[in-house]
């Protein structure tokens, strides 16, 4: 899982990320429908971070993906004030495929250093699983 901050979609506080997954078994996996997209502290416990599934940029295509090969999403969110109380804080996040799942932890790109703690959730949408890149942050 790759999470790539795109700077040239921050409008205001809103702030997009394209979301990459990768089959990394030797398995064909299906995906679809919305990834679970956690905020994570130091302390390895999950950040609440009120959350809403968004069909952007449309429905979900299901798709099975051959190993090596991968999906995406896109995630927008509301950054806040870290040092505000009811500002969710993090300095990593994780990824899954179903709620109650495995999390794993994503790679971040264009995001603050963990060592910061500085990863900030107002609010967050989870777009839908796409098997191509194209729209996935256009909304």
């Amino acid at each position: 899982m790759t999470l790539t901050e795109q700077p040239q979609r921050r409008e205001g506080d809103s702030r997009m990320a394209l979301v990459q997954l990768t089959n990394a078994s030797s398995h064909t996996c299906g995906v679809g429908g919305w990834l679970v997209i956690t905020l994570v502290n130091a302390a390895d416990k999950a950040v609440n971070v009120p959350t809403k599934d968004v069909a952007e940029p449309g429905e979900s295509v299901p798709a099975d993906l051959a190993p090596g090969t991968g999906a995406f999403a896109g995630i927008k969110w509301t950054i806040c004030d870290k040092a505000a109380t009811d500002c969710p804080t993090g300095n990593t996040v994780k990824v899954g495929l179903a709620k109650g799942g495995p999390l794993v932890a994503a790679t971040l790109e264009g995001f603050p250093s963990p060592e910061q703690s500085g990863i900030t959730f107002k609010s967050l949408q989870v777009g839908t699983v796409q098997p191509s890149n194209q729209g996935v942050v256009a909304w």
